[in-house]
């Protein structure tokens, strides 16, 4: 009698083990069509093609951005080197803007925080249209936005201001370092002045050459001291042929083809150093006990 309570014990566990899954299941399932629903209710609301000029005000800043020759710039200074998906993704959002809703009737503009908006977007298109969409208060998950003649309040999902929370060194394009594997460097010359010093992996030390691919490849270009080095300039951070270490570097990648680039280190000031990769006009700043190594290697 006993075995035959505790399979049907067992039985029933097996069964309420089921009916759990297929409940969490079925939840699942609807959650997805909820979801799948209210994007197919999506409001559309302005489709504007071929976006040539994009502006708007973040953090007390003006930003400007316009596209030529297929690629954006940043317009106060075309010589920014401006990262291309931060810009793209402006343009999709705001290309096609859909909304969550559409409010009928009700308050003010100044009730939804659009009479003195939080964010004013102007949007210009290849054929002279300008648009400008303004986004007022936060509303759950999301803010009240407006366009054009503000005739019409929708609710937006709170994504919509995404793409333009980022100040502007945030969105430069920085330079990289190439990955060296371990191993994989072939060799090294550093040229200051007329001095001149060759590092060869066959005939180099080995602890030699892991000093230089420790050296070289602990070093990150993300402190960017100026965008944009004038040819002027290059004696303010040491760029300039009297005060740059040249430093070539010969590697071998995955497919062990040799490939080469050139760095140039320049000025020291206080813990930093000035550092620029190769035809570059971005200067960085890194610590400089970083190449302290290098230098004793060329110094010997």
């Amino acid at each position: 009698m006993k075995k035959y309570k505790m399979a049907i014990l067992a039985c029933l566990l097996v069964v309420l083990i089921g009916c759990y899954f297929c409940l969490n299941r079925w939840n699942e399932t609807q959650a997805q069509k909820e979801k799948d629903a209210q994007k197919a209710e999506a409001v559309k609301v302005k489709t504007l093609e071929e976006i040539t000029e994009i502006s708007y005000t973040y953090n007390e800043h003006a930003f400007a951005f316009v596209k030529k020759d297929g690629e954006w710039r940043y317009k106060a200074d075309e010589n920014f080197p401006l990262g291309q998906s931060y810009v793209e993704t402006m343009e999709n959002t705001f290309g096609q803007i859909r909304a969550e809703r559409e409010l009928k009737g009700g308050d003010g503009l100044s009730d939804y925080g659009l009479e003195q908006p939080e964010y004013t977007i102007t949007l210009k298109n290849s054929a002279g249209e300008e648009t400008s969409v303004y986004i007022g208060n936060s509303v759950t998950d999301g803010y009240y936005m407006t366009v054009g003649d503000k005739s019409r309040v929708y609710t937006v999902d709170s994504s919509i201001v995404s793409p333009i929370q980022y100040d502007l060194m945030s969105m430069l394009d920085n330079d990289a370092f190439p990955y060296i594997a371990s191993e994989h460097l072939q060799k090294v010359v550093i040229t200051k002045g007329e001095r001149r010093k060759e590092f060869v992996k066959e005939e180099a030390e080995e602890d030699v050459m892991a000093t230089l691919e420790s050296v070289i490849g602990g070093i990150s270009l993300n402190d960017c001291a100026d965008y944009y080095m004038e040819e002027s300039e290059a004696s303010v951070y040491g760029m300039d042929e009297e005060q740059a270490a040249k430093v070539d570097v010969a590697y071998t990648d995955g497919d062990d083809k040799e490939k080469t680039f050139t760095f140039y280190a320049g000025s020291i000031k206080g813990a930093k150093q000035y550092i620029k990769l190769g035809d570059s006009n971005i200067i960085y700043r890194i610590d400089q006990a970083k190449l302290q190594e290098l230098y004793a290697l060329f110094e010997k």
